[in-house]
């Protein structure tokens, strides 16, 4: 059986073989972790990430 933690990690690896790392912001990389310890859904992920990079911009920081 597969766990969170394995599918974060084969994800991670294959954007990163596409060209397309995944986000190592520290406020990114804790949502993930929630997700993995599963306190926290995908969709919840989503809209978190969606506000903090709409805080990221509105602060002019890079995404």
């Amino acid at each position: 059986m597969t766990n969170r933690k394995d599918i974060a990690d084969r994800v991670s690896a294959k954007w990163h073989d596409f060209g397309f790392p995944i986000d190592d912001h520290p406020e990114f990389q804790a949502l993930l972790k929630l997700w993995i310890k599963g306190d926290v859904s995908v969709d919840d992920i989503r809209r978190r990430y969606g506000k903090l990079l709409v805080e990221r911009n509105r602060k002019g920081k890079s995404v």
